[in-house]
């Protein structure tokens, strides 16, 4: 069904002028890519210059482009959007240039309008020579070393040079014994080689040596069908002959282990290894509020199963509750860059000051062939008190607190040396007076009625009571069944601290220990994980409660043990 918006249109129409205006007077920038940062003489690469404005980019002014590099073609594109009332353009202007010269070029700062693109830095290597006079399609691999240590990456780049039409372009698949192999980025580009135009296939791939010694990369097989143009304009093209090259076989040593890398460390080779962690901006915690700290290490020319496990001594006053680590690869051009990411829950128990030691991975420097080491410098955290532990003296809510009214000999030695006498207010004695006997009598006949109820309720059938310690017990048991994480771990911490009256010291993590029972121990320990680790789990209490039976009658002994006054006082103030 078509709906009709009557009088609603010009207003729609207003709304875009609105929109159109705001969106020229908005400073717009302007970014300009390349997709490739390394070329030949007579490669052609496309520059994309892109702006989230009104700018036209059609008028740019290519003057200083054009001083290092020869324009072939361009082509520009626009786009717009609304989103819930927000609208966004865009304009694209793709240029086909390629360099004038080798060496390292330069594609300066473009002006458009108010904005100019930002510098880019291009590496011009010679040109490439054709194998073959006559040839129209090459197919090689090279490898950019030739020794790497085990475990190290090595890059496999094969090329494919065309100047014919091919249909059903295959390459065979990479299979190397005793070494990994990952896929990276593809490229295709036009390049110019003796005047003739080629189409550039590149196939890139990280390979890593699972053992020392001699490693064989074999022979890859390229097929394809030439495509045959016909000979009028109404004329199809037919596939022709079929077309097939092979690299040459490539011999790599892998050497071992330098014999001057730690034994204690474990082994990694990469160009680079780096620390970072997630409370580098930490300076404060709060005891007993628990606080994630998450330290990724990463690798560059590593995969992410490589890297380590980060070695962490933290200190005995931190309770820990780590989490499963992170492992994941991120590939680009030319490289694969590995990460480990760790995440730990850390709990304070007492305030002061507390000192995160050093972390150090070892590593081989491929770049440097050296022996390298990541680092995370040592710090110090100053732990707080925690909010409810108030400091003595004057509470807030004591100011809200009225003085009681001073006495008549009080308020009479006040007035004696004084000049002047004071003014009499108006008597409303009476009415307090009456006001004080309501509330009086008011007070007595609550009281006179709940010592008839008391006095009912002992003529009754006595029913089975819960002792004062047994109610947080208790308590921790119910929440358990209802499968209530953070019910539980509160009802804990007060027995624990019911408890403490007797045993000094005793926390929530030794309930465990203060009844000798290491499956008690185990349930706090699993229900502390679930609660506290970066990303909490569903927690299942049943164990938890079935242990806290068990034990009840241990630690009701246990409270007993030390009391000698009356059961309200088992209560914390």
């Amino acid at each position: 069904m078509t709906k009709r918006f009557g009088n609603d249109t010009p207003l729609l129409w207003v709304t875009s002028l609105c929109l159109l205006l705001l969106s020229a007077l908005t400073q717009a920038a302007v970014e300009a890519r390349l997709d490739r940062a390394q070329l030949a003489l007579g490669d052609i690469v496309a520059l994309t210059i892109s702006s989230d404005g009104s700018n036209d980019l059609k008028q740019i002014d290519l003057t200083p482009l054009e001083q290092n590099f020869e324009v072939l073609g361009q082509s520009s594109s626009s786009n717009m959007q609304i989103i819930n009332g927000a609208m966004s353009r865009s304009v694209t202007l793709r240029l086909d240039i390629t360099p004038k010269r080798q060496g390292n070029l330069q594609i300066p700062p473009l002006q458009a309008g108010a904005d100019r693109t930002q510098a880019i830095r291009v590496e011009v290597g010679p040109p490439v020579v054709a194998t073959s006079g006559d040839s129209t399609l090459n197919f090689r691999a090279e490898v950019d070393q030739r020794a790497v240590y085990v475990q190290g990456q090595l890059h496999l780049t094969v090329t494919i040079e065309r100047a014919i039409n091919l249909d059903d372009l295959n390459v065979s698949e990479l299979n190397i014994e005793n070494a990994y192999v990952h896929t990276l980025e593809q490229q295709t580009f036009q390049r110019t080689i003796a005047g003739k135009p080629w189409i550039i296939h590149e196939l890139r791939y990280a390979i890593f040596p699972e053992r020392s010694g001699t490693l064989i990369i074999p022979s890859l097989r390229l097929s394809g069908r030439e495509i045959v143009g016909g000979g009028g304009l109404f004329s199809r093209s037919r596939s022709g002959r079929l077309l097939t090259r092979n690299t040459e076989p490539l011999t790599i040593e892998v050497k071992p282990i330098p014999y001057n890398y730690p034994s204690d460390a474990p082994w990694l080779v990469a160009e680079q290894v780096t620390l970072t962690d997630s409370l580098d901006a930490v300076t404060d915690i709060t005891a007993g509020q628990a606080l994630t700290r998450t330290i990724t290490l990463s690798g560059q020319g590593v995969q992410g199963v490589q890297l380590p496990p980060v070695p962490q001594s933290l200190p005995a006053q931190l309770k820990t509750y780590p989490d499963q680590p992170v492992i994941r690869d991120q590939e680009s051009r030319d490289n694969l860059q590995g990460e480990r990411i760790e995440s730990t829950a850390i709990i304070a128990s007492t305030p002061g000051p507390i000192t995160l030691p050093e972390i150090r991975v070892a590593f081989w420097n491929s770049k440097t062939n050296t022996l390298d080491a990541a680092v995370l410098p040592s710090r110090t955290l100053q732990v707080l008190p925690r909010a409810d532990q108030e400091p003595a003296g004057e509470r807030p809510r004591d100011a809200f607190i009225m003085a009681p009214p001073p006495t008549r000999d009080q308020a009479l030695s006040d007035t004696v040396g004084s000049e002047e006498p004071p003014t009499l207010a108006p008597n409303n004695t009476e009415v307090w007076q009456w006001v004080s006997a309501a509330l009086a009598c008011l007070w007595l006949t609550t009281l006179a009625w709940a010592l008839a109820r008391r006095r009912h309720s002992s003529n009754t059938p006595s029913q089975p009571k819960i002792s004062v310690t047994d109610s947080p017990l208790q308590n921790a048991i119910n929440a358990a069944r209802n499968n209530d994480a953070g019910s539980c771990i509160q009802h804990l911490h007060y027995l624990a601290t019911t408890l403490s009256q007797t045993q000094p010291g005793l926390t929530l993590e030794g309930l465990g220990k203060s009844v000798n029972s290491s499956e008690l121990e185990h349930a706090i320990q699993g229900l502390l994980e679930t609660q506290y680790s970066a990303n909490p789990q569903v927690w299942k209490g049943s164990e938890l409660a079935q242990r806290l039976r068990e034990q009840r009658q241990a630690l009701q002994q246990l409270q007993q043990s030390g009391q000698s006054t009356d059961p309200l006082a088992l209560y914390p103030s």
